[in-house]
């Protein structure tokens, strides 16, 4: 058995025949012996590198089961197999203390060689699969510490990227709502300046005409028709810029509040579009705030422009409630939809800039914008929470 040579076997007994006859045989099975009378020597000697210790029973400072009791109580040698091999002790109660006090075999004498071997044998193999065990326990709980360090770590990337994912949402967002009102802005400063800057100059141009004419009274019939014409043209060039600039921003909106600004809207668009539109809106609904109804009437105004664009509807309705906590309007059509060019399932329907800039508007109030679109017509609802900041009107 060459496998066995670099194996070390401590043998431990007082009796120098038996302790004898346990090297030779041990040697004959390809193990390396070393010896000792004493418990006291076999505790020190035990430090060594030991594959397996023979231990008697009956020993002049200390009984085996003493000396196997020391042995396993020391990390350092608890690892060691044992094996009592006694003359006296051979009773039940005995190997009963002897494997109850940590010993993994209780052979007792007279031994057979072989019988001595093949359990020397049986227990290394025990042992070394003991510390197979262990050696594979021990990388498994090295590997389960690299995956929690790996799973902590991709755990802090992932609340960071979050973090920073929610930050570039909020910069978004909050960009979103700058351009939203820049627009709106842009809109009430391009209405005046239409209104009151290039509105005065058609006046003036006007007037300038109308004195024309009168000098012309003698003119040819001619000269006299094209200042007519020029006259007719400055002032449909003055209704468009008029229903433009008020299209931009009302002035009603701001001046006596939504429901005003609305029934202006919704009559001039039936005039433009010849959609039949219903409004019902209470005539007492009270001032909200310059954004809240700006955002209101911005929606309804959007709504409409898809029906006249994209629905093909004929008819149109607005419904607007109003309680002490929020505003709820409707806006519904009997078109289109949002219908896919498709039967197939799997294709999307994505809204456009327009539903896009809505739910932007609504979500700024902290309200919700539901949009439903069926083959026979859509529906966009949005609810508008009145808070104290939006409850009072600023002109």
């Amino acid at each position: 058995m060459a496998e066995n040579t670099t194996l070390t076997v401590l043998t431990v007994d007082d009796n120098d025949a038996i302790r004898y006859w346990l090297t030779r045989c041990l040697r004959d099975g390809g193990y390396r012996v070393i010896e000792a009378r004493t418990g006291t020597e076999a505790l020190s000697l035990a430090q060594q590198d030991l594959a397996l210790i023979t231990l008697d029973i009956n020993l002049p400072d200390m009984d085996g089961f003493e000396v196997c009791r020391r042995l396993k109580e020391n990390p350092g040698t608890s690892g060691i197999p044992v094996l009592h091999i006694s003359a006296s002790c051979v009773g039940s109660e005995h190997r009963v203390r002897g494997l109850d006090g940590g010993a993994d075999a209780y052979l007792s004498e007279p031994i057979d060689h072989q019988v001595l071997l093949s359990t020397v044998n049986a227990l290394l193999r025990l042992s070394q699969a003991q510390k197979e065990s262990r050696r594979q326990a021990a990388e498994a709980e090295r590997t389960r510490e690299e995956l929690a360090k790996s799973y902590e770590s991709l755990e802090s990337r992932v609340k960071e990227r979050t973090a920073e994912l929610e930050h570039r949402s909020l910069e978004v967002h909050t960009l979103s709502q700058r351009l939203l009102q820049a627009q709106d802005e842009e809109r009430r400063r391009i209405s005046r300046e239409l209104h009151d800057s290039t509105g005065q100059l058609l006046v003036g141009l006007t007037l300038n005409l109308s004195e024309l004419h009168r000098e012309l009274g003698r003119a040819t019939p001619k000269a006299q028709r094209l200042v007519d014409d020029a006259s007719s043209m400055v002032d449909e060039i003055s209704r468009q810029i008029r229903t433009l600039s008020y299209l931009l921003h009302p002035p009603l909106l701001d001046l006596v509040g939504l429901t005003s600004a609305l029934k202006w809207y919704v009559d001039g668009f039936i005039c433009r579009s010849n959609i039949q539109v219903t409004l019902d809106l209470p005539d007492d609904t009270e001032r909200l705030s310059q954004d809240l109804e700006t955002t209101i009437y911005r929606l309804i105004q959007e709504c409409l422009t898809n029906v006249h664009r994209h629905s093909g509807s004929k008819t149109a309705s607005i419904r607007v409630v109003k309680d002490d906590h929020e505003v709820r309007l409707e806006v519904t059509d009997e078109g289109n939809g949002l219908v896919p060019r498709t039967e197939s399932a799997a294709e999307e329907v994505r809204p456009g800039v327009g539903i896009l800039g809505m739910k932007e508007r609504v979500r700024q109030f902290g309200g919700v914008l539901e949009v439903s679109s069926r083959r026979s017509g859509m529906s966009v609802r949005a609810t508008l929470p009145i808070t104290t900041q939006a409850s009072v009107h600023t002109p």
